[in-house]
């Protein structure tokens, strides 16, 4: 028995982090990235067209989650963007950023602490209602 629950227990991890990549090759002609500089994230909008948040909420901008080690903390201009709960990992930051016009870029800094992990929801004009996923590269 314990062997049939570790199994399954191997299976579902690897599924899990499996699904970026299928992610990925659902949506091949996104050029959009989501990288770490220093204590910084970026996200950078290459185009076609902008990035934004949910098409049907005017005010909504692209969803950005951070999870993140208990002391990360962000700066100024990111904490205005973003808020925080406590995980079992340590934290996680929902962040709701501004559009992103193509050609442009946004850096969201942080302090004391380590990003475990990142992504970004986000919907373009041209895509109508489907939506964009960007991984942590």
């Amino acid at each position: 028995m314990k062997k049939v629950l570790f199994h399954s227990l191997l299976l579902c991890t690897l599924a899990l982090a499996s699904c970026a990549p299928v992610a990925q090759l659902l949506q091949p002609a996104e050029r959009s990235t989501l990288t770490r500089d220093g204590s910084s994230l970026v996200l950078t909008n290459p185009g076609p067209d902008a990035l934004t948040g949910d098409p049907t909420k005017p005010t909504d901008g692209p969803a950005l989650t951070i999870d993140t080690s208990d002391t990360l903390r962000l700066d100024a201009v990111a904490q205005a963007w973003c808020t925080s709960e406590k995980i079992s990992v340590g934290l996680r930051w929902s962040c709701n950023v501004p559009n992103l016009l193509p050609g442009t870029q946004i850096r969201v800094r942080f302090e004391d602490g380590t990003v475990i992990d990142a992504t970004v929801l986000a919907y373009r004009p041209s895509s109508g209602v489907r939506p964009v996923s960007i991984w942590l590269k």
